[in-house]
């Protein structure tokens, strides 16, 4: 069956993380996205779930994580629309 899970610490997603959600239910691929700080001056866009971890860890682990805007990763093979749609 289908699980649904509560939004992370009870919040609403903000407009652009409902948008990747629904883009991300509409596919075989995956495309995710929490806002961590809108304010944050850096920000990834990456392929894989992997690689978006590791990134993710280097950033804060070389003094920015306080700047770090977003957490994402698209993979599985999206179209060109979804990715673009997902940037």
């Amino acid at each position: 069956g289908s699980l649904d899970f509560p939004p992370p610490f009870g919040r609403q997603p903000w407009p652009e993380e409902a948008f990747i959600h629904d883009l991300d239910s509409r596919t075989g691929a995956s495309l995710k996205l929490t806002l961590l700080n809108r304010k944050g001056r850096v920000w990834t866009m990456v392929a894989g779930g992997g690689a978006s971890v590791v990134y993710a860890d280097t950033i804060s682990d070389l003094g920015f994580g306080g700047e770090l805007a977003n957490y994402g990763e698209y993979s599985g093979a999206p179209t060109e629309d979804q990715t673009f749609q997902y940037a």
